[in-house]
């Protein structure tokens, strides 16, 4: 869910990833990038466990229900 304004740059890793065999993904290859605001984007919520929201594009994972939040 698009919670922000920007995109983020690390979109077309994520394209990527839905293309790819699993053992490229696990080799490394179109890994997420390291944090989505930091390279000016926005973050995409996923809900990871019930209990935390992890983004699409980037490795951040945060506490609660991020997923459900929209904001337009």
């Amino acid at each position: 869910m698009n919670t922000e304004g920007k995109r983020s740059p690390y979109r077309w890793r994520t394209a990527m990833r839905r293309r790819l065999p699993w053992f490229l993904i696990d080799l490394g290859v179109a890994q997420k990038g390291p944090d989505c605001e930091r390279a000016g984007g926005h973050r995409s919520w996923y809900n990871q466990n019930d209990d935390n929201s992890a983004c699409y594009h980037c490795q951040l994972v945060r506490p609660g229900r991020l997923w459900e939040t929209y904001e337009p």
